[in-house]
């Protein structure tokens, strides 16, 4: 496929269309990867390149200018533009040193004085074209008759000095605002958790108690918790016996029942008149999830059942899952489902998972990596809060977990896990208080978002106005685009007659001695 010229711009006057591949010799690196990287010139793949200049890979590899040649990959000199010409199009380079690139990149050698900004640049606003041109496959490519036949706008030589000087003055200015715009996240999260810290210390609401003195304490509801748990669970234990037909003489069972440990305050910091600490067992039931064998389809072929893993507490609440599993699976397994609104923290996980919790809002199981709380009767009345503070409390938490290469939470830790207990009243204001506090924070991050997006726009914005001539003045004085070609031409011509003397030259010369070896075809970048 060949570019449409008809559909080119039209270009300032001393302009003009010009294949790439005509004022710059073409170079491709070769398909063969060194078998030795223990040189010195960087070997370049496409993640490397994180910036207009590049001099160095990542991954720090390098190879010698003889293992690179003994492969057919070349040697990229300084000042080399690079172009990706496989898959993701429009990633372009300058190098800064001499390096050898792999196969997902096209080189370009710029002729009389040309220079190299100008051609990365503008190669930058032409990926449409590049799109246009590539081949229509798994995955996209360009090859090197297609990468020089791509159009750029040639300007005239002095007024590519000016585009480029005014293009990275721009892109310097909204780099540095770019830059300070990205601090607002991570300022963000410092307010949120600032926000969350103030109010479990009692702070966000404590012109509220002074208006409001005589609320219930947190110790009543506490109480209440308490006794509710208790008679749920003697319910569970007369219904238990009346299944085994048993029935109890006296009251001697209820001695069985276990109350949660209550908190140790000793070591932990005061909190406001009415508040009280509480451990997490002594309001909700602790459980956890499974994970059904693998390699048994009658647990997850036309599963119904969503099965929720710790990769799923990123986000605050859970309304689907990304398998699922049977009901066999449940019976035959320690899988169980959990109800609506069950709060989830997940014990291990990659990244920053562990520590994360999320919400239910679909009956689901779990696998073994999410710690299930279920908060009933009274309890759910707390759940909003207790969420909060597992937010609030994330990385304490993450701190607690213990392990090698992996640390992990664990049951006990969760159930141990203290939470300042405000009056029931009080929790309504705190829960109140923070969504407001949050929704200020999330019309900040939607602003920073679009700025964002304006930056990025900003920069292509710039680039396009520069190659329709529209960024800098242009000069009726300055030599036409046309002449430079004209140039370039001559140029090339006599590069092509010493290529041609010289390969008269090396077969004279190998004809007149026979007995000696071939010598090694010599040959000028681009023209192979």
């Amino acid at each position: 496929m060949t570019v449409d010229r008809d559909n080119l711009l039209e270009l300032p006057t001393g302009w003009v269309w010009a294949e790439i591949g005509y004022i710059c010799e073409g170079i491709v690196p070769g398909r063969t990867k060194p078998k030795n990287f223990d040189g010195t010139i960087p070997w370049i793949t496409l993640p490397d390149v994180k910036g207009l200049y590049i001099s160095k890979s990542k991954s720090h590899l390098a190879v010698t200018r003889e293992d690179a040649e003994e492969v057919g990959m070349r040697v990229m000199p300084k000042g080399t533009v690079l172009m990706s010409c496989v898959g993701q199009f429009g990633i372009i380079c300058i190098a800064e040193d001499d390096l050898v690139p792999n196969q997902q990149f096209h080189g370009f050698l710029c002729l009389d004085k040309i220079f190299p900004e100008y051609i990365a640049y503008s190669l930058m606003t032409q990926v449409d074209q590049m799109k246009q041109l590539s081949s229509a496959t798994t995955i996209a490519y360009i090859n090197k008759t297609k990468c020089n036949s791509i159009q750029i706008p040639l300007a005239p030589l002095n007024e590519q000095r000016r585009i480029v000087a005014k293009i990275e003055a721009l892109k310097a200015r909204s780099q540095r605002v770019k830059e300070e715009v990205e601090a607002i996240p991570a300022l963000l999260d410092q307010f949120r958790q600032s926000v969350l810290a103030t109010a479990f210390r009692g702070d966000l609401t404590a012109d509220w108690r002074e208006k409001n003195p005589d609320v219930e304490p947190a110790s009543v509801l506490l109480e209440r918790i308490r006794a509710e748990r208790r008679h749920r669970w003697e319910e569970a234990e007369l219904e238990k016996m009346k299944v085994q037909g048993k029935t109890p003489k006296d009251d001697k069972w209820k001695a069985k029942y276990k109350e949660p440990k209550p908190v140790d305050i000793n070591n932990l910091p005061e909190l406001p008149d009415g508040w009280h600490w509480i451990a997490v067992e002594e309001f909700a039931d602790v459980g956890t999830g499974a994970t059904p064998l693998r390699n048994e389809q009658k647990y997850y072929e036309c599963g119904t059942i969503p099965w929720v893993t710790s990769g799923a507490l990123n986000e605050p609440f859970i309304s689907t899952a990304k398998e699922y599993i049977t009901a066999l699976a449940i019976k035959e397994t320690n899988a169980k489902i959990f109800p609506k609104y069950t709060l989830l923290v997940a014990l291990y996980g990659e990244g920053k998972t562990r520590g994360k919790v999320s919400e239910l809002v679909i009956e689901a199981t779990t696998n073994q990596a999410c710690a299930a709380l279920i908060l009933e009767g009274i309890a759910a009345k707390i759940r909003p809060t207790v969420k909060l503070f597992f937010q609030k409390n994330y990385s304490d938490l993450r701190r607690l977990a213990s392990g090698g290469v992996q640390p992990n939470l664990n049951l006990s830790m969760i159930k141990a896990t203290a939470v300042p207990l405000p009056p029931l009243e009080e929790q309504t204001e705190i829960i109140r208080a923070v969504a407001r506090c949050m929704l200020i924070a999330d019309a900040v991050e939607k602003q920073y978002l679009e700025s964002i997006e304006l930056i990025n726009h900003l920069d292509q914005s710039i680039l396009a106005k520069a190659f329709r001539g529209e960024l800098v003045p242009q000069d009726p004085n300055d030599e036409p685009a046309s002449i430079l070609l004209e140039r370039i031409r001559a140029e090339r011509e006599k590069l092509d007659t010493k290529k041609k003397a010289k390969g008269k030259t090396e077969k004279k010369s190998h004809k007149a001695k026979p007995e000696l070896a071939e010598p090694k075809q010599l040959s000028l970048p681009g023209f192979e």
